[in-house]
């Protein structure tokens, strides 16, 4: 377990906006403040019998311990709104990733605090363009297509398709209440872009790494080969 301000949490990593890398928030290098209109910055410090209190938001600071640049994270405890700084900008993708993919992604990355919604949906659509691409499927629509890999990827990696696909639906679809809203907060979307990143890495980046493994392995074998029998 680590402390976070006052408040005891299981450990958590943090990947920083600046460098890319990821650590384990402590107390060295990430404080919670909280704010609210009827409490005073002295009511929440140094009495955990105080930690009833309710704020309205909280301020959470990371300290990066490899680049030394500061982030800041501004919520609302009823999750009505977001705001990170610097803005979530993604991971940079090699260029044998197609345009297009790319493009949704760094899209989705770039609304992500402004409509959380409109990035699951994004995501989606990335998501679908990456099955398509990269497996060489196309069945009309995304429930199909994951069903179409179902027996060439983890099962649990299937079932966690899906649930982007229905997360994305909440954003494109409206529900057959109109009066029913069902959010998704800028936490619950950068869940989603962090598995298209994940994929990226399974499917796209591994490949092409295999593949130029492989390459330079038989180019030194046809090297070593020639040199074992010169003409």
């Amino acid at each position: 377990d680590n402390v976070k301000g006052d408040v005891f949490t299981m450990a958590e990593k943090y990947k920083c906006p600046y460098c890319g890398v990821a650590f384990y928030e402590t107390p060295d290098n990430t404080k919670d403040r909280r704010v609210s209109f009827y409490h005073d910055q002295e009511d929440f410090e140094g009495m955990h019998s105080c930690s009833w209190l309710a704020s309205d938001i909280v301020v959470t600071y990371h300290y990066c311990p490899s680049c030394h640049e500061y982030s800041v994270q501004l919520a609302s405890s009823k999750k009505l709104f977001s705001f990170n700084y610097p803005p979530y900008v993604g991971m940079a993708l090699p260029e044998y990733i197609p345009e297009a993919i790319r493009t949704d992604y760094l899209e989705a990355c770039t609304i992500l605090d402004k409509s959380p919604r409109a990035a699951a949906t994004l995501a989606r659509r990335c998501l679908q363009g990456m099955i398509r691409n990269f497996w060489g499927v196309k069945s009309g629509n995304l429930a199909g297509e994951i069903d179409s890999i179902k027996d060439k990827i983890p099962a649990d990696q299937y079932r966690v398709l899906n649930g982007v696909r229905r997360l994305g639906n909440i954003g494109a679809h409206m529900e057959k209440d109109v009066n029913l809203i069902v959010d998704i907060d800028p936490g619950e979307a950068q869940k989603l872009i962090k598995l298209l990143e994940l994929l990226f890495k399974d499917w796209y980046i591994a490949r092409h790494d295999r593949e130029e493994l492989y390459n330079d392995i038989l180019a030194i074998d046809q090297n070593k080969q020639e040199q074992r029998h010169p003409d």
